[in-house]
């Protein structure tokens, strides 16, 4: 019996990171292995935007809150 439970491995930003490798490795030609350097190159990029729409949602939040 399995119950289905969401893993930290199906987190919504390791599905961003998937994402984003597979952008990465289609847009360079579909190369062969390249799949580390696409998944780091695609967590740096998705981890460093990451902090940015959180601000963006807080900033609007408040000033929905304010008004």
């Amino acid at each position: 019996m399995s119950t289905e439970q969401e893993s930290p491995a199906d987190s919504p930003l390791k599905l961003k990171i998937e994402h984003r490798a597979y952008e990465i490795w289609v847009g360079e030609g579909s190369p062969n292995g390249c799949d580390l350097e696409h998944w780091l190159r695609a967590e740096a990029e998705v981890t460093s935007a990451e902090p940015e729409s959180k601000l963006a949602l807080k900033s609007a939040a408040a000033a929905k809150k304010a008004s």
